[in-house]
């Protein structure tokens, strides 16, 4: 048995079609890349905790009470995959290192959970919104997660595997929906490029 969390804010949860439609979360997608890759035997069970709109900034956000009540019950995680910062970085008021610093405290929640939990740090995509300080304060964000080191620390670079500027236009429109969120099949290319970052860190995968 594989248990993963999958924990973050919107584009974790799902929201597409500007909420219109059920969410569509990439765990779905994870779980089945997973499962017909055979990159796992046996049983996968995957939790999604996505909250639209919160901030790692506590307070006034909830990402680390959030992180700290879903590890209070009995389950113990094997992995703990990550995506924060989104929303912070399109307030404009929260520095990188505060943002930076939030999701450490998270991070240490979920190690400090038990000694064989690990956690993927996925990096934050870009937007369609144009700003000198967002991609100022995103790319020194992207620095510390992917250079972060800490046991049972990983990371992977969403933002390089998954791109808005630089995808072709026509792949663009099936990938993206409002110029934050994706779209369901958006959600399943991340859920895929998500599982393939998992095979390389997996035991006997490699």
């Amino acid at each position: 048995m594989l248990d993963i969390l999958c924990f973050g804010n919107s584009l974790t949860q799902g929201f597409w079609h500007y909420g219109l439609e059920e969410p569509h979360p990439y765990a779905l997608a994870l779980k089945e890349t997973l499962v017909e890759e055979e990159i796992v035997e046996g049983e996968i069970e995957i939790d999604v905790e996505g909250k639209p709109g919160d901030l790692v900034n506590c307070p006034p956000g909830q990402f680390i009470d959030r992180m700290r009540r879903r590890l209070e019950g009995e389950k113990t995680y094997d992995w703990v995959i990550v995506l924060g910062g989104t929303n912070d970085l399109g307030y404009g008021s929260f520095s990188a290192e505060s943002i930076y610093a939030g999701l450490q405290k998270t991070w240490s929640l979920a190690l400090a959970s038990s000694p064989t939990t690990k956690v993927l740090a996925l990096t934050v995509p870009e937007s369609a919104y144009v700003s000198t300080k967002l991609k100022r304060n995103r790319d020194a964000l992207n620095k510390s997660i992917l250079e972060h080191q800490e046991d049972r620390y990983f990371a992977f670079d969403l933002h390089s595997a998954l791109p808005y500027r630089a995808m072709d236009d026509t792949i663009k429109t099936k990938i993206w929906d409002d110029g934050l969120h994706l779209t369901d099949k958006g959600y399943d290319m991340m859920g895929q490029l998500i599982a393939r970052r998992l095979a390389e860190l997996l035991p006997g995968t490699s």
